[in-house]
């Protein structure tokens, strides 16, 4: 018995030590293959989308900084970099896609604040376009740099307009004008007696319905934040206008619609559809022109985001940001200046990505004509744009995941029929304003 006894009592410690130290070798080779080592270079951690132009950006910092590597972290999401930055393997420089999770990070004090080191690595904030503010502070503090921005336009199909009769659309048209034009441009054909669509007039991202209750002066939040006004009437016009276009005139496509009309998966899936030619028209940003170039058949052209009684659009950007732990804060800074250096703004002007976020004439006549894309002669558009663009709108009450969950929620409701565009508002309001109210009254929440 006692020889059991030390065997069992030797196979436990032996159990023990052998799971230790398989921990210890797990977490090392977690650490080495996210923070991998390379002999004469400093590597840091880039985490940002995948969009082709990483690579030329890489490459052009590499060629001036040859101490320094970069490795793209594909990998963006919120919820994987709070884990990161929890677990203690921080990137050194990540993308933050939009104001509520800047504030969101920032208001857990992970941000390092740049303003100390604005003059000695000369970043040039105060030449960055004054839309992008909530892309750049927090409260008094510098938490990130957007590198570029862009205001949504509308791209159309130079070709099916020609075949379809209808003149191409100008500036300063209108939503009604714009159906009308949708309508004409939505095709299907008749298979097994069933009708399929085989083209669509228009295709507008599932999260991008701001300038739909911005255009009758409506808000989702009330200006102290306190409030979602949702459920305000000037709200459920716009998203009434929003869902009619794919339930009541069938102009947009349905997202099964969608997967059988054009391939999807990748980065930009949602660009497919107009690259494909299966819509006439799309809603989104400059960024989109990297695939459109690529299709060499297809000819399109840009003009503004058709209004309302007010005349405004959606402006997306997003900031770099240093973690406070970052292991390579001096490279990460360079990083970030490089970024807002002329030659990396030049190669955004030149390759498609948005809009320079600098305030300069050579990269704005730059951006304005590529001559490898002479048929893209109203690239201004989108600088002229700036001045309809407004930033997504937050709380300071509310987690964003909270809100964006709560959204996703109910609107998937209103795309299956299950309840009507107003009682979708009605719904987000409620239990947007719920939470709100038991986050003021006990702020724990919020952290």
């Amino acid at each position: 018995m006692e020889y059991e006894s030390k065997l069992s009592r030797l196979i436990s410690i032996l159990g023990i030590a052998f799971g230790a130290l398989a921990t210890i070798s797990i977490g090392v080779y977690l650490v080495a293959t996210i923070n991998p080592r390379i002999p004469g270079k400093t590597v840091i951690r880039w985490v940002v989308d995948p969009n082709p132009i990483r690579k030329e950006q890489i490459k052009l910092f590499e060629s001036k900084y040859r101490n320094i590597h970069v490795i793209n972290d594909p990998g963006a999401e919120p919820q994987r970099l709070l884990t990161q930055l929890a677990g203690g393997v921080p990137p050194d420089v990540m993308a933050l896609y939009n104001p509520q999770t800047i504030r969101l990070f920032a208001k857990n004090d992970v941000l390092l604040d740049l303003r100390p080191y604005v003059k000695k690595y000369k970043l040039p904030i105060e030449k960055l376009y004054p839309g992008l503010k909530p892309y750049i502070y927090y409260e008094n503090k510098i938490v990130g740099v957007p590198e570029n921005c862009g205001p949504y336009v509308l791209f159309y199909n130079k070709r099916m307009f020609r075949e379809a009769g209808i003149p191409y659309p100008k500036p300063d048209w209108t939503w009604d004008e714009c159906l009308e034009v949708a309508k004409k441009l939505t095709k299907y054909q008749v298979v097994g007696g069933r009708k399929v669509p085989i083209q669509k007039g228009i295709y507008v991202g599932t999260h991008d319905w701001w300038f739909f209750i911005w255009m009758y002066g409506g808000h989702l939040y009330s200006p102290d934040g306190k409030r979602c006004i949702m459920n305000d009437e000037k709200v459920k016009k716009g998203i009434r206008f929003w869902a009619d276009l794919r339930l009541k005139h069938h102009v947009t496509p349905t997202p099964s619609e969608a997967q059988s009309m054009a391939p999807t998966g990748g980065w930009g899936t949602d660009a497919l559809l107009f690259r494909e030619s299966k819509v006439a028209m799309m809603v989104s940003g400059r960024w989109l022109c990297i695939q459109y170039r690529e299709q060499k058949d297809l000819e399109w052209d840009v003009t503004s985001v058709p209004h309302g009684p007010n005349r405004v659009t959606l402006l997306a950007s997003k900031c770099y940001s240093i973690p406070k732990t970052s292991r390579h804060r001096h490279e990460a800074l360079i990083f970030i200046k490089h970024l807002l250096s002329k030659e990396n703004q030049l190669l955004v002007a030149n390759y498609g990505d948005g809009i320079p976020t600098l305030q300069d004439p050579e990269i704005e006549k730059a951006f304005a004509y590529n001559p490898k894309y002479p048929n893209e002669r109203n690239n201004l558009l989108h600088i002229q744009e700036m001045k309809y663009a407004r930033v997504s709108e937050s709380s300071p009450y509310i987690n964003v995941l909270d809100q964006d969950a709560i959204m996703a929620r109910e609107f998937d409701k209103m795309w299956l029929g299950e309840q009507s565009p107003d009682k979708t508002c009605d719904e987000i309001a409620r239990q947007i304003n719920a939470v709100i109210r038991r986050n003021l009254a006990n702020p724990n929440f919020l952290d």
